[in-house]
């Protein structure tokens, strides 16, 4: 019953998100964190649910895993239902944790109404400064299929870059989903490539160094998937090596390549 339940708040938060850039009943945040980084970070998410509804609606929020080294670092976690009045916001101060009593991990986040309220959702993700304030990166999703680009990549003495994958649905047993990645510099030249496989839904993130991408002042990367009917989130993260303050930058396909 359970499992059931599940798969059907999956399918209704891909086709929420389906139209991410406007209001809906759903959405999904393609990676939230609590886990320490470089640089003395100490990352956390903070996500914040704004009911546009005439009347009260129930929301849920659906954690996925991250997959590291293809396994699951956790099974998915589903709230039970959070009201939230009409017109009001509901805000989850550092979610993994607070939320769902995870730490040191990251993970992937769906949310949606009970009844297709429409919903406003903002993310941060951030660490505290060590004078009371705090720095970060906002974080949005957007369902991307067959291919999708990051622009404004670098990987260098000065900044170092993750990308990310979070496939929402588990893929049939025996059909893995595969990606390839590409990494290009600014004159199109490809500087380095690789593959993120998914047996499971869930979230997958990747230094640059791991597509053998040594010095890149400037590029952007490739995100093809070799299913094309598969939906999918994908984004890179640039950081600055000093401060550690960062830069969200999710991918984008093409809007006609969407089933």
């Amino acid at each position: 019953m359970r499992r059931t339940f599940l798969l059907t708040m999956l399918t209704l938060s891909v086709v929420c998100s389906a139209n991410a850039q406007f209001v809906a009943p759903g959405g999904t945040i393609p990676v939230v964190a609590n886990l320490p980084g470089l640089n003395a970070t100490d990352w956390r998410t903070d996500v914040s649910v704004v009911n546009l509804g005439e009347t009260e609606t129930s929301v849920r929020f659906l954690l996925q895993p991250e997959i590291r080294n293809g396994v699951k670092v956790f099974e998915p976690v589903i709230t039970d239902p959070v009201i939230i009045a009409a017109g009001a916001q509901h805000t989850m101060r550092n979610v993994v944790e607070t939320v769902f009593g995870f730490t040191n991990t990251k993970g992937a986040l769906s949310i949606f109404s009970d009844d297709f309220a429409p919903l406003a959702i903002s993310a941060r993700i951030y660490t505290l400064g060590d004078d009371g304030g705090s720095y970060g990166q906002n974080v949005e999703g957007l369902l991307v299929a067959n291919e999708a680009w990051t622009p404004g990549i670098a990987h260098d003495d000065f900044y170092r870059s993750n990308i990310g994958i979070y496939l929402p649905f588990d893929p049939l047993p025996g059909h893995p989903v595969r990606f390839a990645i590409t990494v290009f510099d600014k004159d199109g030249d490809d500087v380095g490539d690789g593959e993120i496989i998914f047996r499971d839904a869930g979230v997958q993130q990747f230094n640059l160094s791991d597509f053998g991408v040594g010095m890149l002042l400037d590029g952007y990367v490739k995100f093809d998937c070799l299913d094309p009917t598969v939906t999918f989130y994908a984004y890179a993260s640039r950081v600055d090596q000093v401060s550690g303050d960062a830069v969200f930058r999710q991918a984008r396909g093409r809007q006609s390549d969407l089933p």
